[in-house]
Order: structure tokens, then C-alpha cells, then sequence
């Protein structure tokens, strides 16, 4: 079923569901924010690359890679799975 609604990504006409990035995060940064230049959510951190370790003693960006659920993803999660539609309409999405 590819019911995905107003949380498909219109370029890729799929549901994206997990974003890659160069943000610096460590141990504990699971469930932060992920945000856009605009201040917009658009995943949740969960994982870093192994080869990102490194960058708890010494950052470099060309290796610094973490890994995020698209925010398009858990809403969807939400609104589909666990028929949550009540907190969208609180969040007014």
C-alpha cells in the first residue's frame, strides 16, 4: 500500500525515510532534532557512521556522517500505523 498522502516527497514520488548528514553528534544525541537552515524539523538522529567516532576527539567534517528518520516518515508513522491522526491535528499537519 504506497498511501502516503501529503508526506510523499514530490521529486522522488516516495516516502523518504531515512536522511544522511554531516552534523557533528555523539553518544546520547538520539531523538535530537534535525533541522534545516530555514529552523525547520526534518528527521529525528538516531545513528553516526562507525567512521564518525573519530570525530568525539578530533571533528573533521569529510568524515563526519549521522543518520536520521525523515520527519516526513514518522508523521506518516503516526497518521498510518499508529492511528495517531488526533496528534496531527494538534500539531495542525
Amino acid at each position: 500500500m504506497r498511501d502516503f498522502a501529503a508526506f510523499m516527497h514530490p521529486e522522488l514520488n516516495d516516502l523518504p525515510v531515512n536522511i544522511l548528514y554531516n552534523l557533528d553528534t555523539t553518544g546520547g544525541n538520539s531523538g535530537s532534532p534535525v533541522m534545516n537552515a530555514y529552523g525547520e524539523l526534518i528527521g529525528v538522529n538516531f545513528d553516526r557512521a562507525y567512521s564518525a567516532t573519530i570525530n568525539d576527539y578530533a571533528w573533521n567534517e569529510s568524515y563526519s556522517r549521522s543518520v536520521g528518520v525523515d520527519i516526513r516518515y514518522v508523521l506518516w508513522i503516526l497518521q498510518k500505523v499508529a492511528k495517531a491522526q488526533f496528534l496531527l491535528d494538534e500539531m495542525k499537519i
